[in-house]
């Protein structure tokens, strides 16, 4: 399955049984419909894991969107207060970003703004591409 959504927040990586790490994060989905002539707002949540490396966790920066794909999954509970709870979770297997900020130590001092690609035209207004 693929999933288009925004981070709801910077990923976190963490130690599971023994040495293997697992980098995760929460995205959110937002839609909207109209019903009866008023318009619906709905924001799914997704958990995710990614297994594969952890040299994307500083890269994924809460507010940035991305693309996954992977294999989605349903946990579900009985809360303390007796009420069901469920979540969505995807075990993602390959990640596309279409806004991501480089980590702190990578980024040029003293530049905060993003590179455009307006920045790499030439003398002449030529793109390099």
């Amino acid at each position: 399955m693929e999933i288009t959504g925004r981070l709801t927040a910077d990923a976190v990586t963490r130690m599971v049984s023994g040495d293997r790490k697992v980098t995760g994060f929460r995205l959110v989905v937002n839609d909207s419909y109209m019903s009866g002539g008023e318009k619906k707002e709905v924001a799914t949540f997704v958990e995710c894991s990614y297994w594969l490396g952890t040299g994307i966790a500083p890269y994924l920066k809460k507010g940035g969107v991305v693309q996954v794909c992977g294999r989605i999954g349903v946990n579900a509970w009985i809360s303390n207060d007796g009420e069901a709870k469920g979540s969505i979770t995807m075990h993602v297997s390959d990640i596309k970003m279409f806004s991501a900020s480089a980590p702190a130590a990578a980024a040029p001092a003293g530049n905060s703004r993003p590179l455009m690609i307006a920045d790499k035209a030439d003398e002449n207004g030529d793109l390099p591409f």
